[in-house]
């Protein structure tokens, strides 16, 4: 059934840093607002609502049987997400659910399920995706313009020293009870680049991963490379102390670069143009260095050359712009609304599917690497 309310009420559960980000991205939506701010602190839930507005609850329950909440924003640590969407889906509330969506593939079908069960709406918050950059590439792959998808590089890097005083234990990146680390908080848009890249979300035939760890236990650094039936490969990173965060589509046409693949502003298009030509000049005098040296046309046309252009084609670059506004996480709140006043319960854009492919995969390069975080064992 459409919903055809004039304004949507997003009820906030976890008023932490990222949901302060996205309420200030809601206000650029005119037809959504904070209807209530639900924490194990009323006093925190009052402070974020003086800011953003809103009725304050001292629980999530209260929060969630506000009759003003048509959709729930799940923004506290990854372990606690299954517990509060389970818990808003049992209240009928839509779900957009802050990545990564669960720790595990166990508890991302739990969740579904329970979403299901409740006949709810229920996404992983990938807001990449919703970028006009990133939606704008995604149409480009489409038309066929730049050929089959070959490989994808990615990395996600956030950039911080390697020293004793960015490893603190009580910092949620560095605590394994908080499924601390890189995979799952920087790894997972480097997954979900190869993801929207590549347009299908079947499981690659062979994943081999590297872990690093900093001393206190989570992993610093990764290192996925993964290979698909269809030939397309992908080498993905993520990482606490590297500042990578390019992303490059290598395509059998061309290429397209994302300097910062999360939430990017511009990216660069690169198209061949075939192998280079030799002048008709040089022609004469490449056919004599190709029967002396017995090489191929092509080498002694490279070898006339100079080192600048002794390459494919495409060597010009087109930079294209993507401004947007504040932090950008109005795009994906505008789909989910969307989806919501459609009466959907998935997102076409973020599938169940797809998130628990990207988890399962997730799951296998922590596997390879031994890594079990306490709650799980």
């Amino acid at each position: 059934m459409k919903n055809v309310k004039e304004k949507i009420g997003w009820g906030i559960l976890g008023p932490g840093r990222i949901a302060h980000q996205f309420c200030d991205c809601l206000e650029e939506l005119s037809d959504a607002y904070v209807a209530a701010v639900g924490s194990r602190s009323l006093e925190r839930s009052r402070e974020f609502t003086e800011i953003y507005g809103g009725k304050p609850y001292g629980s999530y329950q209260e929060m969630l049987a506000d009759p003003d909440v048509d959709i729930v924003y799940v923004a506290t640590p990854h372990p606690m997400h299954e517990q509060h969407v389970i818990m808003a889906a049992n209240a009928g509330k839509a779900i957009l659910c802050e990545k990564p969506f669960a720790v595990n593939r166990q508890q991302a079908e739990r969740m579904f399920e329970a979403a299901r069960r409740n006949n709810v709406f229920l996404m992983e918050g990938l807001w990449s995706r919703f970028f006009p950059a990133w939606q704008y590439i995604r149409e480009e792959l489409d038309s066929g313009r730049f050929g089959k998808v070959e490989a994808v590089y990615c990395c996600t890097g956030w950039g911080a020293p390697r020293t004793p005083e960015h490893m603190n234990p009580s910092d949620r990146l560095h605590d394994l009870n908080l499924a601390g680390g890189a995979l799952l908080d920087a790894g997972i848009y480097s997954l979900a680049a190869m993801s929207r890249a590549r347009g299908k979300f079947d499981m690659p035939s062979q994943i081999f991963s590297l872990m690093s760890f900093d001393p206190t236990g989570v992993d610093s650094d990764d290192d996925i490379m993964l290979r698909f039936d269809d030939g397309m490969v992908a080498h993905l990173c993520s990482s606490l102390h590297r500042g990578d965060m390019e992303c490059k589509i290598i395509c059998e046409k061309g290429q397209i670069s994302i300097p910062v693949n999360r939430n990017p502003d511009k990216i660069m298009i690169q198209v061949r143009s075939g192998y280079p030509k030799i002048p008709e000049e040089m022609k004469e005098q490449a056919a004599e260095i190709s029967k002396k040296n017995g090489a191929r046309d092509y080498y002694a046309i490279m070898n006339l050359l100079p080192l600048s252009q002794r390459r494919m084609g495409g060597r010009d670059v087109t930079t294209m712009e993507f401004p947007y506004r504040k932090s950008g996480f109005q795009f994906e709140a505008e789909v989910v609304q969307k989806c919501y006043r459609a009466g959907m319960k998935t997102c076409p854009d973020v599938t169940p599917e797809e998130t628990l492919m990207l988890i399962s995969i997730a799951d296998e390069v922590r596997r390879q690497a031994n890594y079990v975080f306490p709650f799980e064992k």
